[in-house]
């Protein structure tokens, strides 16, 4: 889930002011994962080896095939899990410039990092509900739909959700709301209103 769109699950739990965050939300930027921007990693190199140097660690050069190799990842930790690679290399490796043996040794080891959730082709969630929602938009014609878009949107999104958390916890309820980051009775209240249903034995 992107930073942006917490505030509005905050709000529908009644943890986050609604009035600010009409008062923050005035021009909402999105920013796309750096794996869709890797023109900019050489840049970001530069600048986290830059404030690593700041800070007392050896000044390191990434050679061009090292750098290549950099562009061609996928980085499922995004910008920080580039951050913390540079600041790796600086604190430790002898060599001033890294090359790409390095670089692979490095990616090779590094932990599994958490990445937002992707379709099969590898297209992001959210960009896949984004593109469903103007196709909806678009088949109106000029028009617009009925109102009461918003509660629709997060049905059709909310339910599949639950269902195939529930499958993946086998029923269990306390398991399955603590993947999902709910409390149980919210996540009874939601199967309630939803009718989803609950295999029996299994809560």
């Amino acid at each position: 889930m992107s930073a942006s769109s917490r505030p509005p699950q905050l709000i529908r739990q009644g943890q986050f002011r609604d009035d600010l965050f009409y008062r923050i939300n005035v021009a909402p930027i999105r920013l796309p994962p750096l794996r869709e921007r890797s023109a900019d990693i050489p840049a970001l190199v530069r600048h986290f080896a830059a404030v690593a140097a700041r800070e007392g660690l050896p000044i390191k050069v990434i050679d061009e095939a090292a750098m290549e190799r950099l562009r061609r990842y996928r980085w499922p930790g995004n910008v920080r899990e580039l951050e913390n690679l540079v600041r790796r290399l600086a604190a430790l490796y002898s060599q001033e410039v890294i090359g790409v043996d390095v670089i692979d040794a490095e990616l090779a080891d590094a932990p599994p990092v958490e990445s937002p959730v992707e379709m099969a082709g590898g297209e992001g969630l959210s960009s896949a509900v984004e593109r469903h929602i103007n196709d909806y938009f678009a088949a109106h014609k000029g028009d617009l739909p009925a109102a009461g878009l918003y509660d629709r949107i997060l049905r059709e999104i909310e339910r599949p959700l639950i269902v195939a958390t529930l499958g993946a916890t086998r029923g269990n309820q306390i398991k399955a709301a603590h993947l999902l980051g709910l409390n149980r009775n919210t996540l009874r209240k939601k199967i309630r209103e939803l009718d989803i249903p609950v295999v029996r034995g299994l809560k």
